[in-house]
C-alpha cells in the first residue's frame, strides 16, 4: 500500500492516558506505536520506546486526511513550498494530504511527479500523496499519461483549478483512469458562467460578476452522468450548492438501486459550512474563493447533506497567495483561502455548534477520505499508520498572522476567536508539530 512521501523514518512511541475518539467508538487506553504503525491499544501498557507521550486531559483522534491541498512548488515556492505547506498542515492536525497538480509547470508528466516526490522526501512534515493532471497542461483536451505518473506516485488525477473542459476528454479521463484504479477529482465549474461572487446581493449591490449555482451544477451533472455511463470513480470536490448535493444524492441512489459499478464521492470545505455570502466583505479579498461563498439556503442544505451521508468528506482546499496578490481589489484578486493551520479547529466548530458529533467529524476528515483513496489510516486501530492528533477541546485562541505557518496569510478568519487547538500532531510515530515547542 502506498505510504505517501515524507522526510523522516518511522519511529516507535507510547501514548499514555489517551481518551480516543474515532468513527467507531470512544474509549480510554494507551497506544503503542512500533515502527510507525499502531501496534497495540490497551490499558496499562508498558513498553520501551523512543518517546513516551502523556495525553491525559486531551482528546486523541486520527490525523486528518486532507484530500484537497495546494502547494505552489514547483514554480512558485516563495508562495508555498513543501516545507511551509506541510508545517501548516501539521499545525492544523493534517497528517496526510493530496497535493493538487495546478502548479507551474503543472504536474502532468512523470518527470514532474518525480520532482514533487524528491522534494517531499527532502522536506515534507506529513505524508504527501501527489495527484496528476487529468489532461496535458490542464487544457482539458488530451489526457495525460496516467500509468507512468502512477508509477512515480500519483493516487488520483484532476485538472483542479478548472474543470476538464471537453466532455469527450472528461469521458476518456474516466474510462482511462479505471485501468489504473485512479479516481478522477473534478472541480465542477463552467468558466463561461463563473465570476467573482455568488449571484445575488453581492453582484447586484456591488457590480461584481456573477458566479451562479448553475456554473457548478452543469459540470456536476455532466460528470455524474459520464461516471455512471463509464462505471468509473468520480470525486466532486469543494461542492458548494444545494443543487450539486441533490445531483450527487440522485446519482448515489441510482447506483444503489440498479447496482451500477460506479463510485461517486464528494467533499465540502469548512468555509462553505461556516460562512455564507452574508459574511463577505468586498474590501477584504481574503473572502474571495472558488467556488464562492454561497447563500444561507445552500449552506443549510450542505449541512443536512453531511448529516444524511450524501457528502463524504470535509477538505480544506488550502490555497495560499502572497500579500501582493491579495491586496488587489476583489475582482482582480485570485481566489483562495489559506487555512491549513486552523483546519481542525475550524472543523471542530461544527461539533461545538452541535451540527455533528466528534465521531462524525473524524469520519468526515479522516476515515472516509482514507477509505475513498485507499490509505491505511483514518482510525485509531491496530495495524493502521500511527498518524494521530492530540487535541485540546478547551483551549481558545485568536487567529492572527503570527500563528500561521503557511506563507500565505490570506485568511478571512484573522481576528476571530476559535475554541479547540492541536497540541501534538504525530505522523508515523514522529511528533511533527508540538504546541509547546513550535509556538
Amino acid at each position: 500500500m502506498h505510504k505517501g512521501f515524507f522526510s523522516f523514518r518511522e519511529k516507535s512511541a507510547l501514548i499514555k492516558n489517551a481518551f480516543i475518539v474515532d468513527k467507531n467508538r470512544e474509549r480510554e487506553a494507551d497506544i503503542f506505536i512500533k515502527d510507525g504503525i499502531i501496534s497495540e491499544i490497551g490499558r496499562g501498557l508498558k513498553r520501551k520506546t523512543e518517546k513516551e507521550i502523556n495525553a491525559s486531559g486531551f482528546i486523541v483522534i486520527p490525523g486528518a486526511v486532507d484530500i484537497h491541498f495546494h502547494i505552489r512548488e514547483p514554480g512558485k515556492p516563495y508562495e508555498e513550498d513543501i516545507l511551509s505547506g506541510t508545517r501548516a498542515a501539521a499545525h492544523g492536525g493534517i497528517t496526510s494530504l493530496l497535493m493538487m497538480p495546478n502548479t507551474n509547470p503543472p504536474v502532468d508528466n512523470p518527470q514532474i511527479v518525480a520532482f514533487v516526490v524528491k522534494k517531499a522526501y527532502e522536506k515534507s512534515k506529513v505524508r504527501i500523496f501527489p495527484t496528476g493532471c487529468a489532461t496535458e497542461g490542464r487544457k482539458g483536451e488530451k489526457i495525460s499519461e496516467y500509468g507512468l505518473m502512477k508509477k512515480e506516485g500519483i493516487i488520483a488525477v484532476t485538472d483542479d483549478g478548472r474543470a476538464i473542459k471537453s466532455s469527450f476528454a472528461a469521458r476518456k479521463a474516466l474510462e482511462y483512469s479505471k485501468n489504473f484504479s485512479l479516481p478522477v477529482i473534478e472541480h465542477p465549474e463552467d468558466p463561461e458562467l463563473s465570476g467573482d461572487a455568488n449571484e445575488g446581493i453581492l453582484t447586484a449591490k456591488f457590480g461584481l460578476t456573477p458566479y451562479p449555482a448553475a456554473s457548478e451544477e452543469i459540470i456536476a451533472a455532466r460528470d455524474t452522468i459520464l461516471a455512471l455511463h463509464t462505471q468509473a470513480h468520480l470525486h466532486l470536490t469543494h461542492i458548494s450548492t444545494k443543487g450539486t448535493a441533490e445531483i450527487i444524492k440522485i446519482a448515489k441512489e441510482k447506483i444503489r438501486k440498479y447496482g451500477i459499478n460506479s463510485k461517486i464521492t464528494c467533499d465540502v470545505t469548512p468555509h462553505h459550512l461556516l460562512l455564507t455570502e452574508n459574511d463577505v466583505d468586498i474590501t477584504n479579498s481574503n473572502f474571495k474563493v472558488n467556488p464562492p461563498l454561497r447563500s444561507e439556503k445552500d449552506r443549510d442544505y450542505l449541512i443536512q447533506a453531511i448529516q444524511d451521508g450524501i457528502i463524504d468528506c470535509v477538505a480544506s482546499d488550502h490555497a495560499p497567495h502572497p500579500d501582493f496578490e491579495k491586496i488587489k481589489d476583489f475582482s482582480s484578486s485570485p481566489p483562495g483561502i489559506s487555512h491549513a493551520d486552523i483546519f481542525l479547529p475550524l472543523c471542530f466548530k461544527l461539533v461545538l455548534d452541535e451540527v455533528i458529533s466528534l465521531q462524525k467529524l473524524t469520519e468526515l476528515i479522516s476515515y472516509n477520505p482514507a477509505k475513498i483513496f485507499g490509505l491505511n489510516c483514518g482510525e485509531i486501530k491496530e495495524g493502521k499508520w500511527a498518524d494521530i492528533v492530540i487535541f485540546d477541546p478547551e483551549k481558545e485562541f485568536v487567529v492572527s498572522e503570527e500563528i500561521i505557518f503557511s506563507r500565505g496569510k490570506n485568511c478571512p478568519y484573522i481576528g476571530r476567536k476559535l475554541k479547540g487547538a492541536v497540541k501534538k500532531t504525530i505522523v508515523a510515530g514522529n511528533i511533527v508539530y508540538d504546541s509547546e515547542i513550535d509556538e
